[in-house]
């Protein structure tokens, strides 16, 4: 056997060294990887935010509540006064949870008969229903539990359940994973697809030598990067409108909202999409270090964004960079818009947050294209 395998090598080896921007990616990305599945991705949701319509307003009522918020899986975010508030605040992703005490809940109590609970729960999000239903069934459990060893205890009989947890479930009563799942694959689809294309657009351009041609041309950047970005937003008009149809005729996901609203705003993200990819094809000399990039992007969107895994199940210091992902608010948008009926004012948060990203990216893309070679 002779040297040359180990010659070849070795010249693979200098490559490498050569390589900056790879060779930096074969250590962050394991590291990062580690990180988001060892220290992010939670599937125990807790601080779930909820609402409390007190119509007993006892002691008893405000003494449940207060159990609930001390097994640190309920943040109380409000009080209300009726049903339509409790709608509109799971509408608006407010609120998660809503506690319904009805009248004379103390008073049955104390009378030995059975008194009932409500427990309202978002159903576009399956986790948030199973944690949020088990953890209060578990307490109003405890809660019956004490009272009849109390009642055996004063009188010898047992008697009914004194506490009667009742789960409502808004949204998907059925839990079908598809309704959860079918309107965030627009989200993930449109990121992975859209990073991708635009991500090896200016590498191309350097790798074909026809970047010569944009440098001595009257082209500004911001007009670069404008350009780069516009053809593919219809094919991310396309490639929406064929996940959503397929969605409802195949796995038969209900459609609530305003089509032409959703449609307006996705406009919003799938061109900070873009701009993202554009972004990356200004950092990389190929197109297979910009395709490294868009792997390396679409990962933290899939673990952080709430795709798979609740927001409120994320460690608070992991839900501040999820803030600056796009696909973060584009989730609550569509499964707001198509799930529960959302209208502009109960979206309006992420659409704020979605142009400014997308301003952002656009005037970074822009500065960073230099009309020189590099």
């Amino acid at each position: 056997m002779t040297l040359r395998p180990f010659v070849v090598a070795w010249k693979e080896l200098l490559q490498l060294r050569r390589d900056r921007m790879t060779l930096a990616m074969m250590v962050v990305l394991p590291l990062v990887q580690l990180l988001l599945f060892g220290y992010a991705i939670n599937t125990d949701v807790r601080h779930m935010p909820t609402l409390v319509y007190d119509q007993d307003q006892s002691a008893a009522s405000r003494d449940f509540a207060a159990s609930m918020v001390a097994t640190g899986y309920y943040d109380v975010v409000g009080h209300v006064s009726g049903y339509a508030e409790i709608e509109r605040s799971l509408r608006r992703g407010e609120a998660r949870v809503a506690l319904v005490v009805p009248p004379r809940y103390e008073a049955n109590l104390r009378a030995g008969k059975p008194a009932s609970l409500a427990l309202i729960v978002d159903g576009s999000d399956p986790q948030t229903v199973a944690s949020a239903t088990n953890t209060a069934s578990s307490m109003a459990a405890a809660r019956s539990s004490a009272l009849l060893l109390e009642r055996v205890k004063q009188s010898g009989g047992a008697g009914l359940e004194p506490v009667e947890l009742e789960p409502n479930t808004w949204y998907n009563p059925e839990l079908r994973t598809a309704v959860y799942i079918v309107p965030g694959l627009v989200g993930v689809i449109l990121t992975m697809t859209m990073v991708m294309l635009t991500a090896m657009a200016v590498a191309r351009e350097r790798e074909r030598g026809t970047l010569e041609q944009l440098i001595v041309s009257p082209v500004r950047p911001i007009e670069l990067v404008l350009g780069k970005i516009a053809p593919y937003v219809i094919i991310g008009y396309v490639q929406m409108t064929v996940i959503l149809a397929a969605g409802h005729v195949i796995f038969h996901v209900p459609f609530q909202g305003s089509l032409l609203l959703l449609y307006a705003l996705a406009f919003l993200f799938i061109a900070a999409n873009l701009a993202i990819g554009l972004f990356f094809s200004t950092l990389a000399r190929t197109q297979q270090q910009a395709m490294q990039m868009s792997f390396f992007f679409l990962l933290p969107n899939i673990l952080l964004s709430g795709f798979m895994f609740p927001f409120e199940g994320i460690p608070r210091p992991a839900q501040i960079p999820a803030l600056a992902l796009p696909l973060t608010h584009f989730l609550r948008i569509v499964r707001s818009i198509v799930l529960k009926g959302g209208g502009l004012d109960d979206v309006y948060p992420e659409l704020l947050w979605l142009t400014g990203i997308l301003c952002a990216l656009v005037v970074m893309s822009s500065l960073r294209f230099r009309k020189k070679l590099i």
